[in-house]
């Protein structure tokens, strides 16, 4: 009888013991199941940002770039674009405005030449004329009628001959003018030329302007890091260099989960760095725009940002990944 009582009074207790356990682990579930973790990027208010140049072809490549991480000083060289088929061209434009100034110069003698000729020819013709005035002043009286008339003909040759001289030296002087005014607009052109080429080239040397540490960019279609030797299209962004205050996490907040947000909301941040040091954040931006993100599918996403106080003791460094936690519904 006192064993049967025992095993009887036994199922009652352990039946209890059975669904109170349950019961908390229900509750347990539920309470995992109400918290959304939103992971986002530590980034700086305030950074230098590096982008791909415009070039001459739909793509162009990353030759060198200073190692990730490592603290860039302001004038310090950061990323260096492949310039070579602009280098080709600028020596091909220094040798021709070398030629084209050589051409200058021998166009000036040229037309210094046959301005000298034109009033050389101008000076005779004149002179011609004032003997031939001369020689047709003789009265009939005192030369024969063949010897007048030869007279008065050399007379109206000799004016026919000045204003064809004066005409050449006109046409030489124009034609000079012209010819060095050409030479002059192929030399400004090509001295342009050189001088947008040398920027562009010159922009293909990104240097830093302020001090800090150096990250590289995502590819926008893969989402690995870019990387020396990698091509890119123009506008793309590179690296940058994130200033060392003005911090705050930056999230992509999927539309379902878009409804438990709401600004100057607290928050509790966890960098993944100090997993066991959580801080307290505040949403003091949500765009009320959602966009696509190439990367994640076609999901439309909201972006969200949690700022915190950076004059706590955590070494906090833009690049640094954190999650945050919300409470989601009871039906979730």
């Amino acid at each position: 009888m006192k064993a049967n009582l025992k095993q009887s009074t036994l199922k009652p207790l352990c039946l209890a013991m059975l669904l109170s356990s349950s019961m908390f682990s229900a509750d347990s579930y539920a309470e995992d199941v109400q918290s959304i973790f939103i992971t986002g990027e530590v980034k700086a208010g305030d950074s230098q940002t590096f982008f791909s140049p415009q070039s001459d072809t739909w793509r162009v490549q990353i030759e060198w770039m200073l190692p990730e991480g490592e603290v860039a000083k302001p004038g310090d060289v950061v990323v260096v674009f492949e310039g070579g088929s602009i280098a080709s061209t600028i020596e091909q434009d220094e040798v021709s405005l070398n030629n084209a100034q050589d051409e200058l110069k021998r166009q000036q003698n040229k037309g210094l030449q046959a301005i000298l000729e034109a009033e050389f020819a101008l000076t005779r013709a004149e002179l011609l004329l004032e003997k031939a005035k001369i020689d047709a002043a003789v009265p009939k009286s005192h030369v024969s009628v063949f010897d007048y008339e030869e007279n008065q003909l050399k007379l109206e040759q000799a004016v026919i001959q000045k204003h064809k001289a004066k005409a050449s030296l006109a046409e030489a002087k124009t034609t000079a003018q012209v010819n060095i005014r050409k030479q002059e607009i192929e030399i400004a052109r090509l001295q342009i030329n050189l001088k947008e080429n040398r920027e562009r080239l010159n922009d293909l040397t990104h240097k830093a302007t302020n001090q800090g540490p150096i990250l590289y960019a995502n590819h926008p279609w893969y989402g690995s890091k870019l990387f020396s030797g990698a091509t890119a299209q123009p506008g793309w962004k590179i690296a940058e260099i994130p200033a060392m205050t003005g911090l705050y996490l930056e999230a992509w907040v999927h539309e379902i989960d878009y409804k438990h947000l709401t600004l100057e909301q607290s928050v509790n941040l966890t960098l993944d760095a100090y997993q066991k040091t959580p801080i307290t954040a505040k949403l003091t931006n949500l765009s009320t725009q959602p966009e696509e993100r190439q990367e994640w599918g076609k999901d439309a996403y909201y972006r969200a940002v949690f700022s915190f106080d950076e004059t706590q003791k955590l070494k906090i460094l833009p690049g640094m990944t954190g999650r945050v936690r919300l409470q989601g519904d009871q039906s979730e």
